[in-house]
């Protein structure tokens, strides 16, 4: 008989006592693996953790383009108590991740026992999981000068890239007026397609585009 293959969802911790997980956290993280066994998503790195200085167990999935290696958006929920909440998280140094201070529109919260806090979770990352991302990008002389990405349901952007040495001037120049930072240096990419179509634009993760 083949073996059943391990559930790979938020696993605990290596060294979870590190974390001092409480009975309730650890019974949340229980019904959360029960949730995720029967996925048919694809695979992606995933984690649980405690942010050092909040009293909450997190928990974390990545989106990533798999073809240029590059990380695009972490989701992450954070249970404290009766309560569990998920967004969109900012990833600091030491491995923390925390909630944006004005919840985004992906924002989730549900209060109850482990088993609700648990299925209103693993829903949530089910269904952000699978949210489009596509990758825009921009060629002059056959040379990549920008890159966008964002989710294709929503338009939101969540990652970018600009280079001005390549890039057609009068682009650069159309863009100064959408341009933040210090001598309004820094390039919006979101704004280039007002001014210029992509040279390509391919799907890189979630559920396919009809």
């Amino acid at each position: 008989m083949a073996a059943v293959p391990e559930n790979p969802w938020f696993r605990p911790p290596r060294y979870y006592h590190w974390y001092r997980f409480g009975p309730g956290e650890l019974a949340f993280l229980s019904e959360l693996r029960k949730c995720t066994a029967t996925w048919t998503l694809p695979e992606t790195e995933n984690e649980v953790l405690r942010n050092e200085d909040e009293a909450a167990l997190v928990a974390v999935a990545y989106v990533s383009d798999p073809e240029r290696g590059a990380g695009l958006a972490t989701f992450g929920v954070h249970m404290a108590g009766p309560t569990v909440r998920g967004d969109l998280v900012s990833g600091h140094s030491y491995a923390m991740y925390y909630l944006p201070k004005e919840p985004t529109g992906l924002a989730m919260e549900a209060t109850g026992n482990s088993r609700v806090l648990a299925e209103a979770a693993a829903a949530w990352f089910e269904s952000v999981l699978q949210k489009p991302v596509v990758r825009h990008e921009w060629e002059c002389d056959g040379q990549i000068y920008a890159r966008l990405y964002e989710f294709a349901d929503t338009g939101q952007g969540l990652a970018g890239m600009y280079n001005e040495d390549l890039a057609p001037h009068e682009v650069t120049e159309s863009l100064l007026t959408h341009n933040h930072g210090a001598n309004h240096s820094w390039v919006d990419v979101g704004e280039l397609g007002r001014f210029v179509d992509p040279t390509r634009t391919v799907q890189v993760w979630g559920r396919p585009l009809a």
